[in-house]
């Protein structure tokens, strides 16, 4: 058997890659220019950003930093940020881990009617329900408390979170329940001991995708958090705005970039465990 080298089918090969690599180049960085225009104009002075909006600072200003912690009260709205992500993430984590786990790995009747029933929640924009939301909340007597979002984060992050535990339940081996039935394990001990563990890496993905989700979300927080002293970063960055206007952007992008440092940390120390998560359900399916 004789072997022809087709050169010019190989060069094809190596030019159409080299243009998929400048491609991909491109698009990398219009996603990393906002971020270089946030931390640009983070350091310029109130005149500068108009003059010379989107080359190096002339003269840094680092002053601008100092002033947008003093006025945009930073440390309360990240408090409340923060327990409304830890808050959500075990609640979703842990009733959307122990549901999962009941429709996938016990007999019961109506459990794939259950199944299709929760991931419905995954097409119901929160938009829609915003005034029963609002109704609910009221007449439960959280108007006024973290609860008040804890509760409808929990409720819309239990369906992907739902999803992603079944993926990975429906796939380990029933020896593993077996042999601790045979040690003398009850059902919760078999889960919290043996299951979980387990699945850490779909753990890990989901308290990554839960945190930056209700740490950047919007929408419910603008509505229901009604009193400043619970509200979250993002509508205490819109009441920063509002305050201070267009007057000093300097001041403005000092306030984006000390908002978006807890996302970006968050990435970089997550972005491996979202890769493991996706590499093990592979593997285990």
């Amino acid at each position: 058997m004789s072997f022809r080298w087709d050169g010019e089918a190989v060069l094809k090969k190596v030019r159409l890659r080299i243009l998929i690599d400048i491609i991909m180049v491109i698009i990398g960085i219009s996603f990393l220019f906002p971020m270089y225009w946030m931390l640009n104009i983070s350091f310029k002075s109130r005149s500068e950003v108009y003059i010379n909006p989107f080359g190096l600072p002339k003269q840094w200003v680092f002053n601008n930093y100092r002033d947008a912690l003093e006025k945009f009260n930073f440390f309360r709205y990240l408090s409340n940020s923060l327990i409304y992500s830890i808050g959500t993430i075990i609640v979703t984590i842990l009733l959307g881990s122990m549901f999962a786990y009941c429709i996938s790995r016990m007999h019961w009747k109506h459990k794939r009617l259950a199944l299709n029933y929760i991931s419905m929640g995954l097409i119901i924009p929160v938009q829609v329900v915003i005034i029963p939301i609002m109704i609910m909340t009221r007449a439960m007597g959280l108007r006024g408390s973290h609860f008040s979002l804890i509760l409808p984060y929990s409720a819309f992050g239990l369906s992907s979170c739902v999803l992603m535990f079944y993926a990975f339940f429906r796939s380990l081996p029933k020896e593993l329940e077996e042999a601790a039935c045979i040690d003398g394990c009850n059902i919760y001990q078999i889960f919290f001991k043996i299951i979980l563990p387990v699945v850490r890496p779909a753990i890990s993905t989901q308290f990554i995708l839960i945190f930056m989700n209700i740490y950047n979300e919007f929408f419910l927080a603008f509505i229901l958090a009604a009193d400043d002293k619970i509200r979250p970063l993002t509508v205490g960055l819109l009441n920063f705005f509002v305050s201070i206007g267009v007057s000093h952007w300097g001041q403005i992008g000092a306030a984006m970039v000390i908002t978006s440092l807890p996302t970006i940390i968050m990435y970089v120390i997550g972005n491996e465990q979202i890769e493991n998560a996706i590499t093990a359900g592979s593997i285990l399916k």
